[in-house]
């Protein structure tokens, strides 16, 4: 008896989404002053169905994306902090971070040198643990920012409210320096947020299809987040890193 043939979903290279799913083209790349690197954990990158972290690279001409869970070894990583062409700074909420929201960042910072934005990509306990184990990252200034928006990646469950996605922390980001004048971007960054919004459009739809068991089994049917049970954990688990938290830097949860 013959095997059914297997069929290929062709794929696009820039999102690795299948081409029916792909929001590629919702995207006008743009530029920015600054380069944004995305450090995306192992398992965000095998998810990269639902991912937004490749969404935003492929928007962002000045970006990349580098896999991995602890960078001091690094030798990309480490290239950008040793490099005497560019300012590194970290995105990440914390006790000695800059809110670039309330707080301009001085330009004289920079020194005629490419600010370069690290930020995390994956799950917010796969992100704690990201940080916690690369050292070298902890010497970096810190920048965060304060919002009271709720987030649009409806599909995923953020641990608090405050809890953003990749691409939305991105264009926020874009937007407060824009405020301090290290970016002039205007409309084009909100390209960002509309293709999330069809993503979001998107799995919600797949999840309410009938005749796609397949993504119901996996996936499980879309729930509103004020119908979600929020998990408990995070009642006493701590969702960023601080080196006040942990002793002989272990995580004790």
């Amino acid at each position: 008896m013959l095997k059914k043939e297997t069929e290929f979903r062709e794929m696009c290279f820039s999102c690795c989404r299948p081409k029916k799913a792909c929001f590629c083209n919702d995207l006008t790349p743009f530029s920015t002053h600054s380069r944004f690197v995305l450090l995306m954990h192992p398992k965000e990158a095998k998810l990269a169905h639902v991912g937004t972290g490749r969404l935003s690279k492929a928007a962002l001409k000045n970006s990349e994306i580098i896999v991995g869970e602890n960078f001091d070894q690094n030798e990309r990583v480490q290239a950008y902090l040793e490099s005497s062409e560019y300012y590194p700074m970290m995105l990440y909420p914390g006790e000695n971070a800059v809110d670039i929201s309330k707080e301009n960042l001085p330009k004289e910072k920079c020194e005629g040198r490419t600010p370069v934005i690290f930020i995390l990509d994956g799950t917010w306990p796969c992100a704690k643990s990201m940080f916690r184990d690369s050292r070298t990252l902890h010497t970096l200034p810190r920048i965060s920012f304060s919002h009271n928006r709720e987030s649009r990646y409806t599909i995923r469950h953020q641990p608090a409210k405050f809890c953003l996605s990749t691409i939305e922390s991105i264009h926020l980001v874009i937007e407060n320096l824009e405020r301090s004048g290290w970016e002039n971007v205007g409309p084009k960054k909100d390209c960002l947020l509309r293709a999330l919004d069809k993503l979001v459009e998107f799995q919600i739809k797949c999840s309410q299809d009938p005749s796609l068991q397949r993504y119901k089994r996996k996936r499980g049917t879309f729930k509103k987040p004020s119908e979600r049970v929020a998990s408990k954990r995070w009642d006493y688990r701590k969702i960023c890193y601080e080196d006040r938290h942990y002793q002989n830097q272990k995580d004790h949860q």
